[in-house]
């Protein structure tokens, strides 16, 4: 089995900013969560237009 870091990263990134708002911490925004994610996926999207398509055969 193989883990897809990228999705595991931000689904952790919003577990911590629920966890961290049931203590009464807002450490972590709204707009920081959408920034990252957007970053990621930007990154997803570049890597995976630069990687090899062909099946082996």
């Amino acid at each position: 089995m193989q883990i897809n870091y990228l999705s595991l990263s931000i689904g952790l990134l919003g577990a911590a900013k629920l966890i961290l708002n049931a203590f009464g911490l807002d450490i972590i925004s709204d707009n920081e969560i959408n920034a990252i994610g957007n970053g990621v996926a930007t990154i997803a999207t570049i890597v995976g237009v630069y990687m090899n398509h062909k099946k082996p055969v």
